[in-house]
């Protein structure tokens, strides 16, 4: 999973621009594009919601591998000049595509993506949805009473199975394990990026998931010990918000 910030210019510094030619050639691009990529499994666009600053984009794209990365983007022209033919129609479209973007870019993280744990939406969505991205940290084992490798996986399992995956208002779910970015290990622990995905903001801040708990453990003892351990093994529940982002789905793959 590669994660990469752009920058989009204010649409008053566009000159002959506006919000919708601007939705029509970014649709465009997506469309002629994303097929055409097809070492890249998925992406999502998100556009700034709460948190950072209001002209960012974060993309987050989906690989087999870091080669497929790297020769993805290594191909671009080429990819553009079979999605373009006509030379003219190529440089007329990136005129229009290239004014929106301030032309900078910046790498946020090389991440590799938890096939366990992964919950990929059920259909296409029309409209918008939001995303949140936050940052969690399991815990050093030697921190968590009678806990090992073993025991976490089947914990972060069950959870996962019984919770994330039926709750309907989570429409996916991706955890981004550290691969090649950032610091990992020691005290903090180990830091997971958690990609959740929601129709409405109303659902993305309703936290409530007790009666899934209850009815994955209907017995009140065995369900307050296994909410212990399992946020044992996420360090608490101590997290940091990334941001809360409008996930631009007509241009996703």
């Amino acid at each position: 999973m590669t994660i990469s910030k752009y920058y989009l210019n204010a649409l008053s510094d566009v000159e002959d621009g506006s919000a919708a030619e601007r939705k029509e050639v970014f649709e465009e691009n997506a469309k002629k594009m994303n097929p055409l990529k097809e070492k890249l499994i998925s992406t999502m666009v998100l556009r700034h919601f709460l948190g950072g600053t209001s002209n960012e984009v974060v993309e987050i794209n989906e690989w087999a591998s870091l080669a497929d990365a790297d020769a993805t983007v290594v191909g671009t022209a080429d990819t553009r000049k079979k999605a373009w033919r006509k030379d003219e129609d190529r440089e007329e479209f990136m005129s229009k595509l290239n004014k929106y973007w301030v032309g900078k870019h910046t790498d946020v993280s090389v991440l590799e993506l938890n096939m366990d744990f992964l919950k990929r939406p059920a259909r296409q969505y029309k409209e918008n949805t939001i995303v949140t991205i936050a940052q969690f940290n399991l815990a050093p084992l030697s921190k968590v009473e009678d806990g090992s490798a073993e025991d976490r996986k089947e914990v972060l399992q069950k959870y996962f199975d019984n919770v994330v995956k039926k709750d309907d208002r989570i429409l996916s779910h991706m955890e981004l394990m550290h691969y090649w970015s950032s610091s990992a290990g020691g005290p903090e622990g180990w830091p997971v990026i958690i990609v959740n995905e929601y129709a409405t903001i109303e659902d993305a801040l309703d936290e409530d998931n007790s009666a899934l708990l209850e009815k994955a453990w209907p017995d009140e003892e065995e369900r307050k010990a296994f909410i212990k351990k399992f946020y044992a093994y996420w360090s608490n529940g101590h997290h940091t918000d990334l941001g809360i982002h409008n996930h631009w789905v007509s241009l996703r793959k």
